[in-house]
């Protein structure tokens, strides 16, 4: 017999990265019941900013751009509010308006954004959802906390393979004739190491270095030049392959391997790290559309998985869920009770 006590709203949005808390913030704004669950224990998923050693990192997304004017309007909000700024226009050595875009990053880090978007909105983090059931219209989220949560509508905004999992412990026929491309979307691992420095990084310009010819190394940038640590931080971000041989290697032999591939880039030596594993970075094959939708089961599925690998892409596809949500609410055969 389940005796876990259950909490109930109209909207249930689980993964509180930038899509499913663009989505939540967007529906509590519209005045709906909506809540967020999860698992970690900080905002944002990888808009991901760490206090530790003690100096301050951003380990996951190091900046954004935009491109589309539907997302602008929700930065030109955060400008206004004082969130984010602009960090660099163009990485050094090029000069062409491809590249001309402003890089934006949190002013504390880039888990300012996602804190911004969760004011006002129901937000349960450390909570994990192991499992799914439907029945009688009502999904429930089963989780590792002393509550279940349900709702009426799901929104599932965790990388694609995370979400089909707990769909597949539903029981429910969810792909809708979509399920092969649900399961071809495939991402990138990644490891980031996060290390204190013993004096300044000697980073030029702006104070980060994309690399693109290196086995170990995809980005390197100094937090403190970045404006976000008080002491000289350093953040390494690994390729895909070299997190995928290393994955399951001690901090000890992967950490290090990545601290001797950024010394020639240094000018001070990393005293201590930690590393962090990425299980889904980049989306490298997506679904070919902005969200997915199962209507008659009251589901969908969004973020970077289908709106792209950048943070705009994961932005854009919240942003079109939440077009075809507020239009579906409009309809009488959607069930939706605000």
């Amino acid at each position: 017999m389940d005796t876990k006590q259950k909490k109930i709203s109209s909207f249930l949005v689980v993964g509180g990265g930038i899509s499913g808390l663009l989505i939540a913030r967007s529906l509590a704004d519209a005045g709906f019941s909506v809540r967020v669950l999860d698992k970690g224990r900080g905002f944002g998923g990888r808009l991901a900013t760490r206090r530790a050693m003690p100096a301050r990192f951003d380990h996951g997304a190091q900046y954004f751009t935009v491109r589309d004017a539907r997302f602008q309007s929700w930065v030109d909000q955060w400008l206004k509010a004082g969130v984010i700024r602009e960090w660099f226009d163009r990485f050094e050595g090029t000069s062409t308006d491809a590249e001309g875009h402003p890089r934006y990053v949190g002013v504390h880090g880039m888990s300012d954004i996602a804190k911004w978007l969760a004011v006002g909105v129901d937000v349960r983090r450390a909570t994990k959802a192991l499992a799914l059931s439907r029945r009688r219209g009502v999904w429930t989220v089963h989780t590792d906390t002393e509550w279940d949560y349900q709702a009426e509508t799901l929104i599932l905004t965790t990388p694609v393979p995370q979400a089909l999992d707990l769909l597949d412990s539903s029981g429910e026929d969810y792909g809708n004739g979509y399920s092969e491309r649900l399961r071809a979307v495939h991402y990138e691992k990644g490891l980031a190491l996060m290390g204190r420095l013993d004096g300044p990084s000697g980073l030029p310009g702006f104070g980060g270095i994309k690399i693109d010819d290196s086995a170990q190394l995809s980005w390197l940038a100094d937090n403190a030049m970045k404006g976000i640590s008080e002491v000289p931080a350093i953040t390494l971000l690994s390729t895909a392959d070299f997190a995928e041989a290393h994955w399951d290697n001690e901090d000890s032999v992967r950490g290090q391997l990545l601290a001797e591939a950024a010394g020639p880039y240094l000018k001070a030596r990393i005293r201590e790290f930690s590393c962090h594993r990425w299980g889904f970075t980049k989306p490298v094959v997506t679904f070919g559309a902005p969200y997915f939708c199962n209507q008659a089961l009251g589901l969908l599925m969004a973020g970077d998985g289908f709106g792209g690998p950048r943070v705009e892409g994961a932005a854009l596809s919240a942003i079109e869920t939440i077009q075809y949500l507020f239009e579906a609410i409009c309809t009488p055969h959607w069930g939706f009770h605000g």
